[in-house]
């Protein structure tokens, strides 16, 4: 008796290509993501006069020339010539993180609601390396909520995809982030201390998309 032969599923022959991409290119573009922390500390040495990283937000870093309009102490001229880079480096985060809900789209921390705002934070942070703070400064705050809120809402919401500690850690980490976003976002009360409660805002937002990263690869090895 001659048996038809057996077609295989969408979803057996999607799994080991999904897995070969989550081994090859979620840790590398998740170390990438964090070209914006580099670019930060790069840029901030040729930053005038000396960059205050408890004051100085991120955004001046970006500025292109030289101006009064945004350092917090008032009437000081800031000059980041550098701010290129900054601004590619926000780019390049962002299109990383996008790339990165793709590969990831079904890795615990990164599915369903998750994966959506960290592909909102990409098209955050790719907008706010577009729009720097001085070509149009509210315009420039409108950009970069879905980078500022969109990755403590990811961190939050995919935390309970796992268990144990890092659901813990995820959901704690998250919800504080979040909060200090909305008070710097909507209060004075952080006034003078913006570069660093902005910093304790997005980038333990990278620093979890590397912990997803590489416990999603680790996942995803083939079995021996």
């Amino acid at each position: 008796m001659i048996t038809a032969p057996r077609l295989s599923q969408p979803n057996e022959d999607a799994r080991p290509t999904a897995g070969r991409a989550v081994r090859a290119l979620a840790l590398p573009l998740a170390v990438l993501q964090l070209a914006t922390i580099a670019a930060e500390i790069i840029v901030s040495f040729a930053f005038k006069p000396r960059y205050d990283w408890v004051t100085n937000t991120i955004s001046e870093l970006g500025v292109g020339g030289c101006t009064t309009e945004f350092d917090p102490r008032h009437g000081v001229e800031a000059c980041s010539p550098l701010a290129g880079v900054m601004n590619g480096a926000m780019i390049l985060s962002g299109i990383c993180l996008i790339l990165l809900a793709i590969v990831l789209r079904r890795s615990d921390g990164f599915g369903g609601l998750a994966g959506v705002l960290w592909a909102v934070a990409g098209a955050g942070s790719i907008a706010t390396g577009l729009v720097s703070l001085d070509t149009s400064p509210v315009l420039h705050q409108i950009v970069s909520m879905p980078l500022f809120f969109g990755g403590p809402l990811a961190i939050a919401i995919g935390a309970f995809q796992f268990t144990g500690g890092p659901r813990v850690v995820g959901a704690t980490l998250g919800c504080i982030a979040l909060a200090l976003g909305v008070v710097f976002s909507t209060t004075d009360w952080v006034y003078g201390f913006g570069g660093i409660i902005e910093r304790l805002v997005i980038w333990p937002a990278l620093a979890w998309v590397v912990f997803v990263a590489a416990r999603a690869r680790n996942h995803a090895a083939p079995s021996r």
